[in-house]
Order: structure tokens, then C-alpha cells, then sequence
């Protein structure tokens, strides 16, 4: 690997500087979405007191600007924008637009933009804050500020149909894209995932979703023949359905909760593989819609493309939904008939059918979820300062149905009915400036309300002990289960746009869902209040999107819908029973012969033997790995037995370990080594727990006991916890470079639309294919600085120069490669056979670039192989990535220099904000 240079202190902070600065400017033009890895070690170090800026804490929500108007909002209840005051920007002459009693912030000096907020909003002194006016920036006009990419009027015509002289619409517009961008990885991340489970190699060679198009009935798909398409769509669709049965024999896809019917009726089979032929050619669409610029074909339409197919895909999203709401409501009664009882005998003056009800919003629906305040941390707080006696060891085992019960009479006997007590607190919460803050203000309203709610706690803790529990279980809950019919036709009537995120969600694990989820609640509530603000008295600009886009007039419902998905979808179990296959995952990753037959797994687990006790390995290997959600993401995103192999690579291991926190290192040495000397530096036990990793044989466990007792029982622990660590070792591993890989999907995904916008107003792309070549918008956009509409590449004369060498360095099969290695992870999943080869692991950037570099350099079978790579000496030389390599396969991002520069310098990459494990 190349020597890297030790920055110094300034350096550094200068590096950390410029970093910050492009990735503001990144996110005002064109953003990136936070999704990308951080090393492992600066996720495990001590996390900073989180500040608040200044601006967000005096309540200020966004400056619009529309023609010679500056229009400031605040914060009102949830995510809603209250809009504050008018500024003419010609005489400065401000016209306030809220109540001044209820104002939330108070504009002081308008051209420099002042606002403060007192002590009237629970601080004890005023404080005053600046921003900037941003009809002051120097050397742009208000056509294109806030454009650097030179886009925003190709893209108001896209989504509006006409040009607008404000900021407005254009900021809408990118949360709209912000959407686009994340679902692309997310897609792209879940094809992958689909075509790995087949484990027949190189995925790019058999991308069998490519081919599934939501264009064709199940009927066509399973005989082609009969239709009138041409003779080349048949043979891929027979190729497809090739691959299709074969991935329907592995049984994998019980990994995401699909479950062929155990049945011998063949149509409840052949409905089956109806739904799940749907379900896989409907994200084939979606990443078709997200991947290519394809604007004025409704058939590419993200948003209405669903509407616009054979009903018999609707058919599928209704059921996935409906089978979901039915599970959940078959026997919620009886399941939670212990709390209903109690909450009948504690909430008088409530009928019993809507306390069923009010619990059901809280169990199902989660809508204390939604109040911009957490009721668990006031929960805990009480507890904290009041509530000892809650501690104590006799509840520990109903401590999750007490905790349960006291939250919900939190949320429904105060803050349901007392909504000006939650907006008093959100508001408060809103205007802290720092973590230490925010906890004081949790702790005061804990005090506040503990008078509330002592007695009812109480109460509560009284019924926790075993015989009352064990008698309310036994009692009969006289209720009819229809009672909630009304409930499930309510939240199951979703847009089959709602739906058919819903139905993506069977492709990932439960983080993957809270983010995905969270970012579009996000983003489609940002475009309700923009649209709110747009269509006010005060503001009233036109606001009519076009027809791809009239989705988002429902943005508000959707907002309520995709709130419901998030909590329904983290409700559905992770993965089917047990399958053979799964067996044969779970002995391969843990170091069995891969070529060990079905046979030999049944005589080894057992499987075929009944008895008691008889099965203890069986259940000890379903319990500890299989159900295990680190172990499930593995054999998604990567392969048993490469992962074993990865797995003996010391440097890797230790590298992992490295970002482990240093107290939870020493658990795992205490848990797993046999005879720990605890007075060892962290350094020697994170280097036997990496000696543990690399030796771990399915023998360490083939005589566990588990019903085991006495030394037994230790050593049955003991191989739990070495499981344990080992799948999240790997899992952090796999985890991170796929975050990774995810930063440069977007950029791919942004390129392929940007070119696509660039085309309508450059003539010399007019007649040029990216696919030809990817560096073309960059080349074109240096070549025509002059009169191009990019700021950015204007504006910085030496880095497009810079650009312009990386441009050069690069070729257009090279590039080519790349974007072909990003789209189908192929880092991920050649890992096994490079990482071996380099010489320095210190970050997942440079681990992620040295495979990359060295599959973009792979020789291939046949004689079109183009000549060596000018990079290639150094790469194999210095057994590291090259960096200058990096530059020129990112050169096709050059036409966005803030984006370039963060996905080309490791240290910016790994100075951004990014989704980690911890």
C-alpha cells in the first residue's frame, strides 16, 4: 500500500474544515443522504455532547425567498412550518404573519436577518442569534441561487412545467430526489441480496431481476412463448425463470420471511410463487425507475407506475398488507388479555371495547411514537429520581410488561387529552441547545408528572407477581375479535404506493427498515409543509406538479401511512423455520466442510431422530445462529464459506475489533476465553479474540449440551458468546462495505439522472450515450466551462483541472467497470479474494478501494481484455489502493466537485456523518 502521511493537528482540522464546508455545500446542490460507513473506530470512540445550532434552537425552521419577498418560518407542532414574517428585500419593511403572542421567534435586524428568543420560552436569559439573508450572497443573482449544478430550471420544468424566481420550489424538489436517492440504494442493496441467494458466483453475470419486468402477467412470465413479445424477450424471460425456480429450491427465501405453503394443494403453491414472482419483478421496476433517466415514459414512473400495470400486482401489495393486519389481529386479545384486564380494573369511566382499542393505537400503530417526545425517557426518568422501588429484582422478570403498561397510561390518560402539555414540551425540547439541556428538561416534566402517576405506577407494580398474572391469564376475555375489524380496514387502506413500500421491507433487516422509513417520513413531510407554505395567503405561488409527480399532493397522508408500514413491517418475524438450507448456511460459516451433503447434516443434527433432549445441537445451532439477525444479514450479503475464509484474515479481525468499544472487548474476553487473565492490555485480548475468529471450527461446538447444567452449562455459554462475536465481527465487516459501496450507488444514481436533466440544455450531449462512456457529462461540462450553467466547474478553475487530469487518466471501459462493480457490489463479493493481499488495514475506505482496485484490474477469460491499466504496477506493487487510481474511476463525478472530492479523499469520506453499528 502507498505510505499515507501522518496529518498534522492543523492539518487535520483544516482537512475537517474543508470537509464540513463541501458537505454543506453537497447537501444545498444535489446532496448525498448520510448513508455511507464510518471505521469502526470512530464509531466505538466516546460520543461528544450533541449542541444544537443556534438557529434550530431559536425555532427557525427554513428563509424561503420567492421574487423580491423573504419569507421566514418556525417550528409549529411535529414538523409543521409556521410561517413568522414578510421581508420586502427592497426597503427591508418586515410584516409579521404569525400571533405575536404565540411567535415563536422574534426578527430583530432584517438585513442581517437577527432573530432571538427570551426567557419567556424557559431559558433565563435571552439569546440572540444571526444567519445569513440569502438574497445576499455575492456574484449570484436569485435565478440560480442555491443551483451550482446549473440545474434548477430544467428541474422546476420537470416537476412544475415552469420556471420559478424563488428558492422554493427548488428545495422541494430536492426532497423529492432525496427520496429517489435513498430508495436507489436500497434497492440496489435488496437486488443484490436477491441474485447472491442463488450462491452461483459472479452475480453480475446472472442478474436474472434485470429481466423481470412489471410489464408482463405470472401468465407470460411462466410461458413466454404465448405471448407476442419478440423472440429475444422470450429467451430472457425463459432465462429469468430459470433462475427463478432455482432460487425458489434453495429455500433461502425464508431469510426474508417468504414461506412456500406446506401444503399438497398446488394452487396455494402456484398462488405462491404468483406473489413472489410480483413481489421480485415490482423492485426490478423500481430500481428500473430509480437507476435511468426514463422522464416522459409513465411506464418508468416511480410514482404511479404501480397504477398503471396489470391489476394483478395490486392484488399482491393488498395481500402482503391484509395477511400482515390479519396476523396481527388474530388473537391480539387473548394475547394481551393479562394488560387489557388490568387497564379495564385501572382506567374507570372507559368502556372496555375502546380501552381494547386505545391499546391496540398503542401496541399496532404506535402514535405515542409520533409526538416529537419519547415516553420512555419519561418513564425512566421517574424511575430514576422516584421510583426505587420499580428496581427492585422481584420485577425483573415482568419488568417489560410493567414498563409497557406505564407508558401507555402515560401516553393515553395525559398526553392524548392534554395536547397543549405535549407541544409545551416538544417546544422546550426544540429550543435546548445541548444534550445536558434537553436531559433537564425531560427531568422537570418527569417531576411534574410522577404526582400524576405515583399511585397509578403502583398499582401496576402490585399485579406484577406471578399468581395474579398466572390468574388473569386463565380468565376469559369475553370480547368478539371483530372489534377490531374497523381498526384494520382503517390502517390497511393505504396508497399502493404505502403499499408497496411495505412490501420492500420484506427484503430487510430492522435497522435497514427504521432508516428507510424514517428518511421518507421525513422527506414526504418536509414536501407537505412546503406545499402548505406555497399554496398560504401569504406566500401563494403557483404550485401545480406535473403528472409524474402528483403523487406528492397526498404527501400528508402519506406521511400517516408510511408511519403505520415503519411499525407493522418491525412487527413481522425475521425469517421462516428452520430449512435445510439453513442448516447448511449455519455449519458452513461456521467452518464445516462446504461440500458436506444433506445427508451427513441430518445424521449430524439429527434431524430425522425423535426423542426428548434429542435435538440439543439442532436447537442450540437454530437459537444461536440461525435466528441470529447478524448471521441472516451475512449469508444476504455475502457467502457462507467465503465469509470462514475472510474470517482467518488476522489484520481484518483486528481491524473490526479495533472499533469495538474498549469495556465491551473486555466482556467479550471475560465471556469467551476459557481461562482470561483480566489483567491483560486490551491490545493482547483484542489479539486472542482475533486467534479465536481465525480458529473457529464447527468441532468448538459440536458437543454442546443445551439443557446442560454445572461445567456443562459454562462451556455452553461460553461457545454462545464466541458465536456471538464472531457473526458480529464479520457482520460489522460486510455491514460497513456495503454502507460504503452505498455512497457511490447515489452518485451513480445522480449521474445517470443528471445527464439525463444536462441533455435538455446542452446540444452537444444531445446525440451522446453515458453508457458509451461515463465520463462524458464531466469531459463535455470542462470542455464548455465557459457557457456551461455549472457553477461549481466554473468557479474553481484549479480543480478542473484537476478534474480534467483525472478525466484523462481514466478510459471509458475502466469507468465502465466501475459502475458495473458499484451496482452489483462486487466488492462485497470479492472480499475473499483480494483482502488477503493487502498490506495495511486501517479504515473501510481504503479496504473497500484496494478490492475494488483489484477487481477493476482482473484479468478476464476471453481476449477482449483491454491493455494493462496504468494504475496497475503500483496497486499490486504497494498492495494498497492507489490513490490517484480512486480519482480517475470517480471522474465521471467531477461535474459535481463537492461530491468528487468527498467520494475521492479518504479523509474527507471519512470525516462525514455516517450510519454505523455499534
Amino acid at each position: 500500500m502507498a505510505k499515507k502521511n501522518k496529518m498534522k493537528p492543523r492539518e487535520l482540522r483544516e482537512a475537517q474544515k474543508k470537509a464540513r464546508q463541501l458537505k454543506a455545500a453537497e447537501i444545498n446542490n444535489n446532496a448525498v443522504p448520510a448513508i455511507a460507513a464510518m471505521p469502526a473506530a470512530e464509531a466505538a470512540a466516546p460520543a461528544a455532547e450533541k449542541k444544537k445550532s443556534s438557529v434550530k434552537a431559536a425555532g427557525m425552521k427554513s428563509i424561503l425567498v420567492s421574487e423580491n419577498k423573504m419569507y421566514i418560518t418556525s417550528f409549529g407542532k411535529g414538523n409543521s412550518a409556521v410561517l413568522e414574517y414578510e421581508v420586502d428585500n427592497n426597503d427591508y419593511n418586515k410584516t409579521q404573519l404569525s400571533s405575536k403572542d404565540n411567535s415563536n421567534i422574534e426578527l430583530c435586524d432584517v438585513g442581517k436577518v437577527n432573530i432571538t428568543f427570551s426567557s419567556r420560552r424557559g431559558f433565563e436569559s435571552g439569546v440572540e442569534i444571526n444567519t445569513s439573508n440569502p438574497t445576499h450572497r455575492s456574484g449570484e443573482s436569485s435565478s440560480v441561487r442555491g443551483d451550482m449544478l446549473g440545474l434548477k430550471s430544467e428541474l422546476e420544468k420537470r416537476f412544475f412545467g415552469k420556471n420559478f424566481d424563488d428558492n422554493i420550489h427548488i428545495q422541494l424538489i430536492y426532497n423529492i430526489l432525496d427520496i429517489e436517492k435513498i430508495l436507489a440504494v436500497y434497492v440496489t442493496n435488496i437486488v443484490y441480496a436477491l441474485n447472491n441467494m442463488l450462491g452461483e458466483g459472479d452475480e453480475s453475470n446472472y442478474d436474472f431481476m434485470g429481466y423481470l419486468s412489471t410489464f408482463n402477467t405470472y401468465k407470460v412470465f411462466t410461458n413466454p412463448n404465448g405471448s407476442t413479445l419478440s423472440d429475444d424477450k422470450k429467451e430472457n424471460i425463459r432465462k429469468s425463470l430459470s433462475k427463478f425456480n432455482a432460487l425458489l429450491k434453495t429455500k433461502r427465501l425464508g431469510y426474508f420471511g417468504l414461506e412456500e405453503p406446506k401444503t399438497k394443494d398446488t394452487r396455494a403453491s402456484e398462488a405462491y410463487k404468483k406473489r413472489v414472482y410480483h413481489m421480485l419483478a415490482i423492485v426490478g421496476q423500481i430500481r428500473q425507475c430509480v437507476f435511468h433517466d426514463k422522464s416522459g415514459a409513465k411506464r418508468f414512473d416511480l410514482y404511479s407506475f404501480i397504477n398503471n400495470i396489470d391489476p394483478e400486482y395490486r392484488e399482491t401489495l393488498d395481500y402482503l398488507v391484509d395477511e400482515r393486519f390479519d396476523s396481527i389481529n388474530k388473537g391480539f386479545i387473548q394475547g394481551n388479555k393479562v394488560n387489557i384486564s388490568l387497564l379495564i380494573d385501572m382506567m374507570k369511566g372507559y368502556e372496555a371495547d375502546d380501552i381494547i382499542r386505545l391499546y391496540y393505537d398503542f401496541i399496532v400503530l404506535k402514535s405515542q411514537k409520533n409526538l416529537g417526545f419519547s415516553i420512555k425517557k419519561l418513564r425512566e426518568k421517574m424511575l430514576d429520581e422516584y421510583g426505587f422501588r420499580f428496581k427492585d429484582k422481584q420485577y425483573d422478570s415482568v419488568r417489560s410488561k410493567m414498563y409497557k403498561l406505564m407508558d401507555f397510561l402515560l401516553f393515553c390518560n395525559y398526553y392524548r387529552n392534554d395536547i397543549a402539555a405535549g407541544e409545551s414540551l416538544v417546544r422546550k425540547l426544540r429550543f435546548s441547545m445541548t444534550d445536558d439541556e434537553k436531559e433537564g428538561i425531560y427531568a422537570d416534566e418527569a417531576a411534574k408528572l410522577w404526582g400524576k402517576f405515583r399511585n397509578d405506577f403502583e398499582n401496576i407494580a402490585d399485579h406484577m407477581n406471578g399468581d395474579v398474572i398466572k390468574e388473569l391469564g386463565k380468565a376469559d376475555m369475553d370480547f368478539d375479535e371483530k372489534i377490531l375489524d374497523s381498526e384494520k380496514k382503517n390502517a390497511s387502506d393505504l396508497l399502493y404506493f404505502s403499499k408497496m413500500i411495505y412490501m420492500l421491507t420484506y427484503f430487510l433487516d430492522g435497522k435497514e427498515i427504521n432508516d428507510l422509513l424514517t428518511t421518507l417520513i421525513s422527506k414526504f413531510d418536509n414536501i407537505k409543509e412546503f406545499l402548505k407554505i406555497m399554496k398560504s395567503s401569504a406566500v401563494d405561488v403557483e404550485c401545480e406538479l406535473t403528472a409524474g409527480y402528483k403523487l406528492f399532493n397526498d404527501s400528508q397522508r402519506i406521511t400517516n401511512e408510511l408511519f403505520i408500514v415503519k411499525n407493522i413491517a418491525s412487527m413481522r418475524k425475521p425469517a421462516a423455520s428452520a430449512k435445510l438450507t439453513m442448516f447448511r448456511d449455519a455449519l458452513t460459516i461456521l467452518g464445516i466442510d462446504d461440500k458436506i451433503t444433506d445427508d451427513r447434516i441430518s445424521e449430524i443434527l439429527k434431524l430425522k431422530e425423535k426423542g426428548k433432549g434429542i435435538h440439543g445441537l439442532r436447537n442450540f445451532i437454530t437459537n444461536n445462529v440461525i435466528e441470529s439477525s447478524r448471521f441472516v444479514y451475512l449469508i444476504k450479503y455475502a457467502n457462507a464459506q467465503k465469509i470462514r475464509e475472510v474470517a482467518k484474515n488476522e489484520k481484518v479481525v483486528m481491524f473490526v475489533l479495533g472499533g469495538i468499544p474498549d469495556t465491551q472487548i473486555e466482556r467479550y474476553y471475560k465471556s469467551c476465553v476459557e481461562f482470561p487473565d483480566m489483567n491483560s492490555s486490551l491490545g493482547v485480548k483484542r489479539s486472542e479474540l482475533a486467534r479465536m475468529i481465525k480458529n473457529i471450527s464447527f468441532d468448538d461446538f459440536k458437543n454442546v449440551k443445551q439443557q446442560a447444567k454445572g461445567r456443562e452449562n459454562v462451556a455452553k455459554e461460553r461457545a454462545k458468546a464466541v458465536i456471538g462475536l464472531y457473526l458480529t465481527v464479520m457482520y460489522l465487516l460486510v455491514k460497513n462495505l456495503v454502507n460504503v459501496n452505498a455512497r457511490y450507488v447515489i452518485a451513480i444514481h445522480c449521474l445517470e439522472r443528471d445527464f439525463g436533466l444536462y441533455k435538455e440544455i446542452i446540444p452537444e450531449l444531445a446525440s451522446k450515450n453515458l453508457k458509451n462512456d461515463y465520463r462524458i457529462l464531466s469531459q463535455t461540462l470542462c470542455e464548455l466551462c465557459d457557457k456551461s450553467p455549472n457553477l461549481f466547474l466554473k468557479k474553481n478553475e484549479r480543480l478542473r483541472k484537476c478534474v480534467e487530469v483525472d478525466i484523462n487518466n481514466a478510459d471509458s471501459s475502466m469507468t465502465r467497470k466501475y459502475r458495473n462493480c458499484i451496482a452489483h457490489l462486487t466488492v462485497v463479493r470479492e472480499l475473499k479474494e483480494y483482502i488477503g493481499d493487502i498490506c495495511t488495514v486501517d479504515s473501510y475506505f481504503s479496504i473497500y478501494h484496494y478490492v475494488m482496485q483489484r477487481c477493476i484490474t482482473k484479468r478476464e477469460n476471453d481476449t477482449k481484455q483491454e491493455e494493462k491499466i496504468k494504475y496497475e504496477d503500483d496497486l499490486l506493487k504497494n498492495h494498497g489502493y492507489t490513490k490517484d487510481f480512486v480519482k480517475a474511476l470517480n471522474s465521471p463525478f467531477g461535474y459535481n466537485i463537492p461530491r468528487f472530492k468527498n467520494l475521492s479523499i479518504e479523509q474527507l469520506f471519512d470525516r462525514n456523518e455516517y450510519l454505523t453499528e455499534k
